[in-house]
């Protein structure tokens, strides 16, 4: 019998049990959310991460990243609440094949903490007089990128929380050396400068590679605060180039929270 190739082979994304069937991707402000629906793109961002627990050579790091969650809409509250009240439903398909990836959530008290911590040691220390460590350098830097532990102080409510309740997926893009600056950024006298850090999220965004781009039909949901910027947005979205019926579409994933509480 001949069995095709996994890459040959064509099946339709699962429909989850547990998680919703969509990422969400929240933020705190209005003009956030009107600057994404205008443009069609979601830009990263560095954004800071705890490695204290891993015992590694620095405590903090950032990450160009944008981040996203597949929590059910019934569950959603506290994640609203510290991300902000503005949000961007967009399909898992579009998601998966864009390259997002669910966070790798470890326990510090786990066999793999020790693992990471050893090979980035090594990696450290040796890669440049070895190919074969510089690969495994490689390899853990693509790691850290997508770790995040399951406790520990959020760094936004600066409360201890269970990181696995935000179901977080990321996407990461590959920063080449245009800009100048890591994709990875481990140097505190930077990680602590907000201005520094700010003109590094500029300069990401002049380059159309490190986005991540979406048509409308992608979108299943789009959240605000309030009516009055749902009517704006309503605005904004009949001003687009596009025909009607693709407009049309678009206004009517528009939610307001107060409307549907206890819908979900």
């Amino acid at each position: 019998m001949l069995i095709e190739q996994p890459d040959r082979i064509k099946h339709s994304i699962p429909k989850s049990e547990q998680s919703a069937n969509t990422f969400f991707h929240f933020m705190n402000r209005y003009n956030f959310l009107k600057e994404i629906i205008k443009d069609k793109k979601l830009y990263p961002r560095y954004c800071e991460e705890d490695f204290n627990l891993l015992n590694l050579d620095f405590k903090q790091i950032r990450i160009a990243m944008k981040c996203f969650c597949d929590i059910p809409l019934h569950k959603v509250d506290s994640h609203r609440k510290t991300y902000g009240d503005y949000c961007i439903g967009l399909t898992k398909s579009w998601g998966k094949k864009n390259g997002l990836q669910p966070a790798i959530y470890y326990n510090p008290n786990c066999g793999i903490s020790q693992s990471i911590k050893k090979s980035f040691d090594a990696a450290i220390r040796y890669s440049e007089n070895d190919e074969n460590l510089d690969e495994v350098a490689e390899i853990i830097n693509t790691i850290l990128k997508y770790l995040k532990c399951i406790n520990g102080k959020d760094l936004k409510t600066n409360k201890i929380k269970d990181f696995t309740d935000e179901k977080e997926w990321r996407f990461v893009p590959n920063l080449d050396n245009q800009m100048g600056f890591e994709e990875v950024i481990i140097d505190s006298k930077i990680i602590n400068n907000t201005d520094i850090v700010e003109s590094y999220n500029r300069e990401i965004k002049k380059y159309d590679d490190y986005c991540l781009k979406f048509e409308y039909y992608d979108i299943k949901y789009i959240f605000v605060k309030t009516s009055k910027q749902r009517d704006s947005l309503i605005k904004l979205i009949l001003k687009c180039n596009e025909e009607d019926s693709v407009k049309y579409r678009l206004i009517s994933c528009i939610k307001v929270w107060q409307e549907v509480r206890g819908d979900f």
